[in-house]
């Protein structure tokens, strides 16, 4: 816990965006009977999200580092998870990158609760990994030497050579040319949400300036996040997924419970920052994380609440995990 407090601290001390926030006017989302197919067709777990666009003119008096003035974004349909991948899920087709770095009792282990220990390179290895399983084009693929690699096998770094089998997990240190991966935003493959995709589904789909709530579908951390505040007294650690309030769009845990990968590097953007995020990172190969954790106090569960800038790709811990989105059109 002492390693929890710290890195908390360290966070407050950052300065990092702690106020509610709200989008600007959005137009209409897609309808009619295509879009009651696809919400039809929405795998188990998932709700769709219609096609959202946001127009430039962020709403006042809220405030959002993600959805600001004169940056307008279309974001494209999706399934997302209704749910944090749990234990379960991950170890389907994952391993850990080390023994001891895996669920254990003290930070909450199960199959319905949320998976931790799991670094941004092992959350791409699951996503691709999941793809492949479902006959779904890959989202993420990696060039080496001017050359695209066959995942997984002929990924450099990929790890499950200790273990064997079918399964893997990302490399335990930093490399390039994991950095390098690019993301296939055509495929139909699963994938992290991007950080404007991630906002807009933190606010139940919501990008007007009516209806905003501090957390994710209350203005109660009580009812819809596991934090600091929140566990006490049913216990500090990580909680089974979907225990608490879902918020608009169906979606649980968006606040609290565990910190969420998006896919972006985390950095400063501005009008012209495309909705697949900055280009490069602000230092070293930082990613942003957002939601968060049971670890963690509710000040960090607001939903313009952004964290990245001490977070690597290859950074693994107990208040750390990821939902997974994919194209449905």
């Amino acid at each position: 816990m002492k390693k929890v407090v710290i890195l908390a601290l360290a966070f407050l001390g950052a300065a990092l965006v702690l106020g509610i926030a709200s989008c600007g006017n959005a137009a209409s989302d897609s309808s009619g009977a295509e879009s009651a197919a696809l919400s039809a067709a929405a795998p188990e777990g998932c709700i769709y999200v219609p096609a959202k666009t946001f127009d430039g003119t962020p709403a006042s008096p809220f405030y959002s580092f993600v959805f600001i003035k004169g940056r307008k974004l279309s974001l494209p349909a999706i399934y997302v998870c209704d749910h944090e991948v749990t234990q379960k899920e991950y170890h389907t087709y994952c391993l850990y990158a080390a023994d001891n770095l895996s669920p254990r009792d003290e930070y909450g282990k199960g199959d319905n609760h949320p998976v931790y220990w799991v670094s941004w390179y092992d959350a791409i290895v699951y996503c691709n990994q999941k793809s492949k399983a479902e006959g779904l084009n890959l989202a993420y693929k990696m060039k080496v030497g001017g050359e695209y690699k066959k995942f997984p096998e002929e990924w450099p770094g990929i790890q499950n050579g200790r273990w064997g089998g079918s399964r893997y997990c990302g490399p335990a240190a930093n490399d390039d040319n994991w950095n390098a991966i690019e993301f296939d935003t055509s495929a139909n493959g699963w994938r992290l949400p991007t950080e404007a995709e991630w906002e807009m589904l933190v606010r139940g789909g919501n990008l007007t300036n009516v209806g905003q709530t501090r957390y994710s579908g209350s203005n109660d951390f009580k009812e819809v996040a596991w934090c600091i505040e929140s566990c006490n007294p049913y216990g500090m650690f990580s909680h089974e997924v979907k225990t608490k309030a879902k918020n608009g769009l169906g979606l649980y845990d968006m606040s609290g419970n565990v910190f969420e990968w998006c896919w972006d590097f985390y950095n400063e953007i501005d009008s012209t920052t495309p909705w697949t995020g900055p280009a490069k990172a602000k230092s070293a190969a930082h990613r942003s994380t957002r939601g968060g954790s049971w670890g963690f106090p509710g000040s960090l569960c607001i939903v313009a609440t952004r964290c990245g800038d001490y977070f690597g790709a290859d950074f693994h811990n107990e208040n750390f995990g990821f939902r997974v989105v994919r194209n449905a059109q």
